[in-house]
């Protein structure tokens, strides 16, 4: 896998093209309905989209609304392999991240992203939640971690569906109210590392509590 350039965030023109060529395609075959669009921040404003990981197009269908700006996303390493599905994944604003690894160049980038006045997506759960029946499950440090280093709020998104996501489903994408940075304790003086765990919980708690309003109807 040729080596990602970490050391600077790039543009790329074949984002715009695929949203607004293929979005309206992903919508019908998915039957995707927006909720919750109101809670988009406006331009400028320092925030993380953080999703429930439930199938690979999660990415595509947070970004769905014209609301939302470009997305960059971590995604497993493993995918890059391929160089032709790296490369594309690369020029849709993805970047790799070697899970359980401790990986801080990842780590590093994402908050290179939010620092340069971007917006980053990220699945506090880690990894796709294949059975679980798709509920929800617990978060890992990183969006806390990025978040409290770059005093940046968090979205979260949650998509929903009854039953395993595939083509003729009906998917929705829930957009809650953002969290504030002082909502997740980081003006505290003495913030440690069982806080950023809270954080990181109390942002899967608003994804969960999103999912159940939908899924649990």
């Amino acid at each position: 896998m040729k080596e990602f350039d970490y050391s600077q965030v790039k543009h790329y023109r074949l984002y715009g093209f695929v949203k607004k060529v293929f979005a309206p395609l992903v919508k019908v075959v998915y039957h995707v309905k927006l909720k919750g669009i109101e809670n988009i921040p406006p331009k400028g404003t320092r925030y993380i989209v953080a999703i429930n990981h439930t199938c690979a197009f999660d990415p595509v269908f947070a970004a769905m609304s014209s609301e939302v700006p470009e997305l960059h996303f971590m995604a497993k390493s493993e995918l890059y392999k391929n160089p032709i599905v790296g490369w594309f994944i690369t020029h849709m604003y993805g970047f790799p991240v070697r899970r359980g690894k401790g990986d801080t160049s990842a780590i590093e980038y994402g908050e290179k992203i939010i620092e340069e006045g971007h917006v980053m997506a990220i699945c506090p759960e880690g990894k796709r939640i294949k059975d679980k029946n798709g509920v929800p499950q617990k978060a890992k440090a990183g969006v806390a971690v990025i978040a409290k280093a770059t005093n940046a709020s968090v979205l979260p998104v949650a998509i929903c569906c009854k039953g395993k996501i595939k083509m003729g489903s009906h998917v929705t994408v829930s957009y809650g109210k953002l969290i504030s940075p002082e909502e997740m304790g980081f003006n505290k003086e003495d913030f440690g590392p069982h806080d950023i765990k809270d954080a990181a919980n109390l942002v899967m708690e608003r994804i969960t509590e999103l999912w159940e309003a939908e899924v649990g109807k």
